[in-house]
């Protein structure tokens, strides 16, 4: 059967109308999309548990009841943990802004003395910059860890999924092979395991990362005598997950935290310590633990946290490179999408390779 070849200008169009409707679904569906994805994301790491538990002789359902519980005691150990120390935080909040404020008089009257410098417009936008960056951060924490309505419901429907995922796993991967013809499922298979096995190296290196970061901002924290140490050590490490940015996000919580309850050397030290744990962190323990298992360039990187920040929110930047890392594997699955493989990843050579090889083409022809 002969393929339809269309022209260079309705190939563009497809392309971007696709884009266009993949966006506007994503962002119409994000409250049914975003509990599966992160469902998804769970069943793959409770995966080995659960087939562990089946091998023992456990019931399918059993297994993944059992492998679950174990996920919900983990979950609510750190979600009691930092409730904890965020309703001591929320309690303290305005004597916070007050003495944030105060501080921030201070250094504007010695920048006045010191250099000479008429700073009221830019201490004004600093004073509501740093009001506003407490603000926002606050009502993230607040909004993500003690929302108990809208966070409840969320967390009991990615744990219902999750479950089923679990349960109905063969069932799902033979709905799969059954949509393709049969000379595709090799391909289908492939994409699969591929999917399953960077996923869960990815996912469960980042978990491990995210607790060695936490213990060593908490560490640091502490011995700098930090108040909330705790709190921001922890916050700062859950940041971290969110590629580029958040080590920005981090900086500007732990410090303007820290100007607010102590002085500015110790919020100087803050962020000169929280930003060498992040060099030690990038240049060698995310590199170690988590690997290269997704070779996704910086430029798509960022422009992927963007966009899942502009459809779903924070949730979009912690799901953005595994759903980018996914889009990679299919592309590298089917001939026709290699160039978007080519685009997403960070093989030179490879795309040298296949630019050598479309280039030879027509000679041979």
């Amino acid at each position: 059967m002969n393929e339809l070849k269309l022209p260079f200008y309705a190939k563009l169009a497809l392309s971007l109308l696709s884009f266009f409707l993949i966006v506007s679904i994503a962002r119409s569906g994000s409250e049914i999309i975003i509990p599966l994805l992160f469902a998804f994301l769970i069943a793959i790491m409770l995966l080995p548990v659960a087939a562990f538990l089946e091998r023992w002789r456990f019931p399918r359902g059993l297994a993944a009841l059992t492998s679950l519980l174990l996920f919900i005691i983990v979950l609510a150990s750190i979600i009691m943990l930092l409730t904890r120390q965020m309703q001591s935080f929320i309690t303290d909040l305005p004597t916070l802004e007050t003495k944030l404020m105060t501080t921030i008089d201070s250094l504007q009257k010695w920048i006045n003395e010191e250099f000479h410098i008429n700073s009221t417009t830019q201490m004004s936008y600093l004073e509501k910059l740093a009001v506003n960056t407490l603000g926002t951060a606050t009502s993230f924490i607040s909004s993500t860890l003690l929302s108990v309505s809208s966070l409840l419901i969320f967390i009991v429907f990615v744990l219902l999924y999750t479950f089923f995922m679990l349960v109905y796993r063969k069932l799902l991967v033979k709905f799969l092979v059954s949509l393709f013809a049969e000379k595709h499922k090799e391909t289908l298979m492939d994409v699969v395991t591929r999917t399953r096995m960077i996923i869960k190296s990815y996912v469960g290196g980042l978990m491990i990362e995210m607790v060695v970061v936490a213990i060593v901002n908490c560490s640091l924290f502490a011995i700098l005598g930090v108040k909330y140490a705790l709190l921001l050590g922890m916050m700062a490490a859950i940041f971290n997950l969110i590629p580029y940015f958040g080590i920005f996000m981090a900086l500007l919580l732990c410090t303007v935290v820290t100007l607010a309850t102590g002085t500015p050397i110790s919020a100087l030290q803050v962020a000169i310590g929280l930003f060498l744990v992040h060099l030690v962190d990038s240049n060698i323990l995310f590199p170690s633990i988590v690997g290269s298992k997704v070779k996704i360039n910086a430029l798509v990187t960022i422009m992927g946290v963007l966009l899942g920040n502009m459809l779903w929110g924070v949730p979009g930047m912690f799901l953005a490179i595994p759903v980018i890392a996914m889009i990679k594997i299919i592309c590298e699955s089917i001939d026709s999408l290699h160039p978007w493989a080519i685009l997403l990843g960070t093989d030179e050579k490879k795309a040298k390779e296949k630019v050598v090889v479309i280039e030879q083409k027509p000679e041979q022809e």
